[in-house]
């Protein structure tokens, strides 16, 4: 009763309407966009080609689905069956992808075949998985409110959500299909903490934060430490309950999902960064650094960082942003000591949600703003409290952060503009040059894609991607000079990722070489001999 009663109210002074007009305000676009970008297209909308059928003009269906599909891992084709519960991923993946391949798709006709029947299909509206990210946000943004206001004063309980419902750095999130995850496991934290308010009685609350803890825990992984901030609020059986099933979930599939990052990596020559040691504890005051400066002043965001991308050396050295981190974590501990509550709250929540992606084990990119999204929470309090008493400077930075919100969003129409918004965010990211490229070559632009690779080796030439592309297309081109050279170059790389592959590719490029050349159906000048 007392949890209707607290609806009511909240009703009735606005906040709940404010905080969805400011939510429909800054993501309205996700309900307009219509293309794939990465891995929502690799994952979601090419998927549905593999499950294709066929209409006789009887008006019988045939079933024309491809058992089995192959895939490059490393230097190995594997077999994978065709099945939306995909075996060869990690558990807590696997649910979210039969979940995403399932819920948009259509059934209809796609073109017809040699005898002219038609071809009838699965696609995919992106549409809709645009419109899931957006309401489960908003029940987020309400579940958050409510938490909040059971422990600070209700202002700032309001402001804080305010703030977070419109942070830029929640673009790749909310606007991007594949944040998916980020949300439901942002719901089940913030759906655990909410019942321990909610529901008194511990023989009840307690087996809906346990489900709850699961759902958080199985989508993403930082979800598991909710029982952190239950001891934090002094809630022990609550944490005890949602410790036990967050380490269950860390210590079985956490561990099967580092695995599985470690082993990708480790083919391609980047296991390095996923190694545990001594001197690997440099890199998380300096990670904690790029992300107070990304969460304080979000200029630049992207899919491609270009900090740390490539796990050199200097990384791992003590310099001025490793000192700028140990400043930082120090002036959060005197805050959590000295200062008032919410600073309290907010600094435990922003740690504790940001510590498995702090580099001591680095399982997927070096960093990205999706990595930040629950800490913000915790960012979000912080300031809620210091600009309380400005409400000027509070409207005037929700505005600076919708605008900014507004800027980026036209990266996620196509792949296209997806990785030219990368490129312009950061001009000097060889990586999402090398991607923009095959973008344009999917695009039917091959002499841009061409361009954008060339721009790429100039801004690193030891990196291997952009070689290998240019070297793909000299080979499928037919100017196999051209394409020897580029592969040399590649293999020449710093780190080379798939260095066996790519010296058997050298090895039979050489071969028809020397065979074209004693045919005489090539003619090459001494100096552009294949050469060692």
């Amino acid at each position: 009763m007392d949890v209707i009663l607290s609806l009511f109210t909240d009703i009735w002074k606005g906040h709940f309407f404010l905080i969805a007009f400011l939510h429909t305000l800054a993501w309205f676009h996700c309900l307009t966009i219509k293309g794939w970008v990465s891995d929502d297209l690799e994952g979601i909308a090419k998927f549905s080609d593999r499950f294709v059928q066929t209409k006789d003009p009887q008006g019988v269906i045939k079933e024309e689905k491809i058992d089995y599909y192959e895939e490059t891992v490393g230097d190995k084709k594997v077999q994978i069956k065709n099945i939306a519960w995909n075996l060869h991923l990690p558990i807590l993946n696997r649910f979210m992808r039969w979940f995403r391949l399932n819920l948009g798709k259509r059934f209809t006709q796609i073109g017809k075949n040699s005898k002219d029947h038609p071809i009838y299909g699965w696609v995919q509206d992106a549409r809709k998985h645009h419109a899931l990210n957006f309401f489960v946000q908003l029940i987020n943004l309400f579940l958050l409110y409510n938490f909040l206001k059971q422990i600070v004063p209700e202002n700032i309980a309001f402001l804080a959500t305010l703030i977070f419902s419109v942070h830029p750095c929640l673009v790749q999130t909310v606007a991007w299909i594949s944040g998916v995850n980020y949300l439901f496991s942002l719901f089940g934290i913030l759906l655990a903490l909410n019942v321990s308010y909610w529901v008194a009685d511990l023989h009840y609350s307690l087996p809906l934060i346990g489900i709850a803890t699961l759902i958080s825990g199985l989508t993403l992984l930082p979800g598991c430490l909710t029982f952190l901030i239950f001891l934090f609020l002094g809630k022990n059986p609550e944490a005890l309950v949602s410790g036990l099933i967050g380490t269950l979930i860390l210590l079985n599939l956490g561990r099967e999902a580092v695995s599985y990052r470690v082993n990708a990596f480790k083919e391609q020559n980047m296991g390095k960064s996923t190694k545990v040691y001594l001197s690997k504890l440099i890199l998380v005051p300096k990670t904690i650094w790029y992300y107070i400066k990304l969460v304080i002043f979000p200029k630049r965001l992207g899919l491609f960082h270009t900090w740390g991308y490539h796990f050199d050396e200097p990384i791992e050295q003590v310099d001025k942003e490793f000192w700028a981190g140990i400043l930082v974590i120090g002036l959060s501990i005197t805050g959590y000591f000295l200062g008032p509550l919410e600073f309290q709250l907010g600094i435990v929540w922003f740690y504790v949600f940001l510590f498995i992606f702090s580099n001591v084990i680095t399982a997927q990119q070096f960093v990205s703003e999706r990595y930040v999204f629950i800490s913000l929470i915790g960012f979000s309090l912080i300031l809620a409290k210091v600009l309380a008493a400005y409400p000027i400077l509070i409207a005037f930075l929700l505005g600076i952060y919708i605008m900014r919100i507004w800027v980026h969003f036209p990266t996620f129409y196509n792949e296209v503009r997806f990785y030219e918004s990368n490129v312009f965010n950061f001009p000097t990211s060889e990586v999402a040059m090398g991607n923009l490229g095959v973008a344009y070559l999917n695009h039917g632009m091959p002499h841009k894609a061409i361009d954008t690779w060339f721009e790429a080796t100039r801004q690193n030439p030891i990196y291997d991607g952009p070689w290998y592309n240019l070297y793909s297309l000299s080979k499928q081109n037919g100017d196999v000079i051209a394409a020897r050279n580029f592969l040399k170059k590649c293999l020449d790389a710093k780190t080379v990722h798939f260095n066996k592959l790519w010296e058997k590719e050298l090895a039979e490029l050489d071969v028809i070489i020397a065979q074209a050349i004693s045919d005489g159906r090539i003619k090459v000048a001494s100096s552009a001999k294949p050469n060692n």
